[in-house]
């Protein structure tokens, strides 16, 4: 008796159509961009050197040493 279902060990998904390997590599792309771009944007809100407080060597002395 021969079946015609898949084989055991076969992935599904390596014998699609190249219609469709495109479309999947097209939205696996798609989401990368998606969370890079995302990734860039929360990183100049919130991690950027223009958003860091400045402070210098009198503000630390202050702020440390607040009995002089």
């Amino acid at each position: 008796m021969i079946e015609s279902g898949p084989r055991c060990g076969s992935t599904p998904g390596l014998d699609a159509p190249p219609r469709l390997k495109r479309a999947l590599a097209r939205r696996v792309a798609a989401t990368i961009a998606a969370k890079l771009a995302l990734l860039i944007v929360l990183y100049l809100l919130f991690f950027s050197p223009s958003s860091r407080p400045h402070i210098d060597d009198a503000a630390i002395d202050r702020h440390l040493l607040p009995t002089r």
